[in-house]
């Protein structure tokens, strides 16, 4: 019994090697810059997806408590996420220049336009405009929050050539 436990290990630890010597890059060459550009563009995708779902937690919240526990937490996660789909486009920035063609940009889709629109025309947006009013903390989350500009990212994040 231990010697047919020891074979299955030698036999499942060469097939793992030979399938990894087989998917290894060849030695010079570059990853292709799509599977990046696509990583790139699922975390931004999912980025502003997260901010419209947390601005639409903010909007519903039910006091200006809550809100602004929800602006402070939204400025910090966000902030820190936005740094990093910036320094993610950093390094695509170092490819080859006979690489970046494809590596063009442009993460503000019409998908998060759209959502973001339905929801600053929607009832909670006018009721939280009266809120803002009338409580000035609330008014000064909103305003930190607007000054993060984390609705923004910077587009296209790789320049054209």
């Amino acid at each position: 019994m231990p010697k047919r436990l020891v074979l299955t290990a030698c036999l499942a630890w060469t097939t793992a090697a030979t399938l990894l010597a087989q998917t290894k890059p060849a030695a010079g060459s570059q990853p292709t810059p799509p599977a990046v550009v696509t990583s790139l563009k699922a975390h931004a995708a999912q980025y502003f997806a997260d901010l419209n779902q947390r601005q639409r937690e903010i909007y519903f919240a039910p006091s200006d408590g809550r809100a602004i526990a929800l602006l402070s937490t939204a400025i910090t996660e966000f902030g820190a996420r936005k740094k990093g789909l910036v320094a993610e486009a950093e390094e695509l920035k170092k490819l080859p220049v006979n690489m970046k063609m494809p590596v063009r940009l442009n993460l503000q889709s019409p998908t998060w336009a759209k959502d973001q629109q339905a929801l600053l025309t929607s009832a909670s947006a006018a009721k939280m405009k009266t809120r803002r009013q009338q409580n000035p903390a609330l008014e000064a989350a909103f305003r930190r929050f607007d000054a993060a500009q984390l609705a923004t990212l910077p587009a296209p994040l790789i320049p054209a050539d």
